[in-house]
């Protein structure tokens, strides 16, 4: 990284997590007597709802089963996964799907959107450990869902704590005025400078989504997201988009009482707001604005189904059928208890559901709508 000259915070972000060389999710981690360890699960950093349980996996099955249905079984189906982790929702997904439908199973071509190679390896080892089969044309990989063809899929594309993870301009409320927050080096160290917009795609992001911030007040722009919804509907031919992950509705995330937006920074599972210790690290995080990914995709075609949160959402899919059988006590259903919480992630997470040459259809996840659902 230059020692002269300042960065948007987005630069930098990215920089810290994706740098070939040093970027957080591009390396392993390793401890001071040289030993590695992984970035996601109860001994790394942070743990995704894959890690905690199959039970979304399983969910998501019996959700993309109903819309192969709607698509009219094509061969193939295609399952776009971006952002996929350790491979643990991969590896659950298609065990399901050998177990509930093999015809569904023989139609299925999955594909993984993995930037770093160093994942792609352990998601590769996941999968083939936990499924056992690899048939010939089943799964594949990409860096970047830029490298898809145009109107190549006919299915769903899939992420889960992806948007929360790309980079993001901050800006904050200035004597009146939005200005941007930038990154400046200095005596040895990091330190934040505000000034101008960076560039007029950022000025455009402000006026479309009509950020206004009150004085003193620090928040994030989801340039990058936008970038890659466009993608996503560019990629998309016929089907659904499902993206889940924590956040907000715009009227919430630029209200007042959030005073210093929502990035946070992870390690071993502590949470800080400083980025410029460990960078490289620790996880960078900001959480998503879904009013303006679906309207972004609106403006491409990706027209809004639905809108609920996680718990809502396992709940239209039958989650609580599915372990009926099962020892209240048991791992599986206390890890279920953790995404259906109310005051955990069965409401900090939300799912947001669109589609493109498709009508308007019900879907079984989106059964129970909440609250915010008109927001969109």
């Amino acid at each position: 990284m230059t020692l002269h000259g300042r960065l948007s915070f987005a630069r930098f972000m990215d920089m810290a997590l994706y740098h070939e060389g040093c970027g957080y999710y591009m390396t392993q981690a390793v401890e001071h007597d040289r030993s590695s360890r992984e970035r996601i699960g109860w001994q790394g950093d942070f743990f995704t709802a894959p890690e905690l349980s199959p039970i979304l996996a399983k969910t998501l099955v019996r959700q993309v089963l109903e819309i192969d249905v709607q698509l009219g079984h094509p061969s193939p189906f295609t399952f776009i996964e971006m952002g996929c982790g350790n491979g643990s929702f991969a590896a659950d997904f298609l065990q399901y799907c050998q177990l509930v439908s093999p015809d569904f199973l023989r139609r299925l071509r999955y594909v993984l959107v993995e930037k770093s190679a160093h994942l792609q390896s352990v998601q590769a080892s996941q999968i083939h450990e936990t499924v056992g089969f690899n048939r010939e044309n089943l799964l594949s990989w990409v860096s970047s869902v830029e490298e898809l063809p145009g109107d190549s899929v006919v299915g769903v594309m899939f992420s889960n704590e992806l948007v929360d993870a790309f980079p993001v301009h901050r800006v904050r409320c200035n004597q009146d005025h939005l200005q941007e927050v930038f990154v400046d080096y200095e005596d040895g160290q990091f330190v934040e400078r505000l000034g101008s917009m960076s560039s007029p795609t950022v000025q455009e992001y402000v006026s479309r989504h009509g950020v206004r911030l009150h004085e003193g007040q620090t928040s994030e722009l989801h340039v990058a997201a936008e970038h890659w919804m466009i993608h996503v509907a560019r990629v998309l031919r016929k089907g659904i988009v499902i993206t889940v992950d924590y956040g907000h509705t715009s009227s919430d995330y630029y209200a007042s009482e959030r005073n210093n937006g929502t990035f946070l920074c992870y390690f071993r599972h502590a949470i800080s707001t400083n980025p410029f210790e460990r960078i490289g690290q620790q996880d960078m995080t900001a959480h998503v604005n879904f009013s303006a990914l679906a309207r972004t995709g609106e403006d491409h075609a990706l027209h809004p189904l639905g809108f609920t949160n996680l718990a809502n959402w396992l709940m239209g899919l039958g989650v609580e059928e599915m372990i009926s059988d099962q020892d209240p006590e048991s791992k599986e259903v206390q890890a279920l208890s953790q995404l259906l919480r109310p005051n955990g992630m069965g409401s900090t997470f939300k799912v947001l559901v669109q589609r493109k040459g498709l009508e308007p259809m019900a879907l079984q996840g989106l059964r129970y709508r909440a609250f915010f659902d008109d927001v969109l």
